[in-house]
């Protein structure tokens, strides 16, 4: 989670925060009017000649399959030998329909410019309009195609500096026209990088369909893991309801990295499906798995201990399985505030298991629907020794859920 900055001409922007630094309460829907914002700015730069549009304006982000058998952040093997990692750049003026490998989720990289001094920023080394099958090429992913018998490089030392020009290398008649084409370069310390990549986003226009119909590949370079500093991360993202689980562990993995002072919320990213509409953001709050706080937590551990068991509804008729939270000091004693706190540490070690993750009647409001129950117990229940909170409820009002005893039926 990250506190307001100032970027886009004074509009608001997030950026990596400072442990126990106070939440806006709306974060979420900040991170989601903000990505929108840098999407449909299509500035040609940053400010200079130096300073390509990436640095400021459009939304950077990485597809990647959820696992809980390594970090969503960490750098594969494959992109550690080639020393570059693919990601995509979604832009009013540069947008598509869909993602490489059918990813439905990933996360989506903060901006550079107006970062605080403690991020360890990212590095872009080049840009393609099209997929450029960079796994197969050398320079980082950046040069020269393995498919091809001709030899690629960087597009300005192949002679290439427009658009126009960079489209009839990509149409010269061969096998592999995305092997063919030459990489935009725009390393740190280059001249004209602004230039290069403002022809890689007109490149993607004057490809039309084509372009709409496969995403772009922008090439970074690997980066130093140092959570929450490093990578600098704005949100994790999700197609679609699909996408929502990996979003979600995406959050947990950031959250217990972090060792629980930083949430990123989850954002849908709603693709376009034809050229005339546009990509949108959007956050909803009953989709998240971690949650906004407004202070640190109050306490070393929320409880003294979960127990899962499994048992027979009457009301529900049916079986659910059943977290018994029990009850320390400190949990006594939370004041509202903490209601978040206490439900990211609940979700963070609970919601990966099979006790929660198998029930069949868990919907995709089961995080919301722990959280209502937490809440009813801090409301009226703080002397029991233990609670019993089951994932498989329905997710009700506040007045419903206090009317049910917090056993929503």
């Amino acid at each position: 989670m990250t506190p307001l900055k100032t970027s886009l001409a004074g509009l608001i922007a997030l950026a990596g925060f400072a442990p126990f630094a106070p939440a806006q309460a709306d974060v979420g829907s900040e991170t989601a009017e903000l990505l929108n914002l840098m999407y449909a700015d299509t500035r040609e730069d940053c400010g200079s000649a130096s300073r390509p549009a990436f640095l400021c304006s459009g939304v950077l982000f990485r597809g990647t399959t959820p696992s809980t058998a390594y970090q969503f952040y960490s750098i594969s093997p494959a992109s550690q030998r080639s020393g570059g990692v693919s990601a995509s750049y979604l832009r009013k003026d540069g947008k598509f329909k869909t993602l490489a490998f059918g990813y439905k989720s990933g996360f989506i990289f903060d901006t550079v410019l107006d970062n605080p001094a403690t991020h360890i920023d990212y590095k872009v080394l080049c840009a393609f309009p099209i997929d450029a099958a960079s796994g197969d090429r050398q320079q980082n992913g950046c040069g020269d195609s393995s498919r091809t018998t001709a030899k690629e490089n960087f597009c300005d030392q192949m002679g290439i500096t427009t658009a126009e020009q960079w489209l009839a290398l990509y149409r010269k008649p061969g096998a592999a026209p995305h092997s063919q084409q030459c990489a935009f370069d725009v390393r740190q310390g280059r001249s004209l990088t602004a230039s290069a990549f403002y022809q890689n986003l007109r490149a993607m226009s004057l490809l039309g369909t084509q372009s709409f119909n496969e995403n772009n590949e922008v090439i970074l370079a690997p980066w130093t893991i140092d959570v929450p500093r490093s990578p600098s991360i704005l949100a994790s993202f999700y197609l679609d309801d699909s996408g929502l689980e990996g979003a979600r562990l995406s959050q947990i993995q950031w959250y217990t990295a972090s060792k629980s002072t930083q949430v990123l919320p989850a954002i849908q990213m709603k693709l376009p499906q034809s050229q005339t509409e546009d990509a949108k953001f959007v956050y909803d709050e009953l989709k998240q798995a971690i949650h906004p706080v407004t202070e640190a937590d109050a306490c070393t551990s929320y409880t003294g201990g979960v127990k899962w068991t499994k048992y027979t509804d009457a009301r529900l008729g049916r079986s659910v399985n059943s977290m018994t939270v029990t009850l320390n000091d400190c949990t006594r004693k939370l004041s509202d505030a903490q209601l978040n706190n206490f439900v990211n540490k609940l979700v963070s070690t609970q919601y990966l298991k099979p006790e929660w993750q198998g029930d069949p009647k868990v919907g995709s409001n089961s995080i919301a629907s722990v959280r209502q129950q937490l809440q009813c117990y801090l409301a009226t229940s703080r002397n029991l020794p233990a609670w019993g909170v089951e994932p498989s409820r329905p997710y009700l009002t506040k007045e419903k859920t206090l009317a049910n005893g917090c056993n929503n039926f």
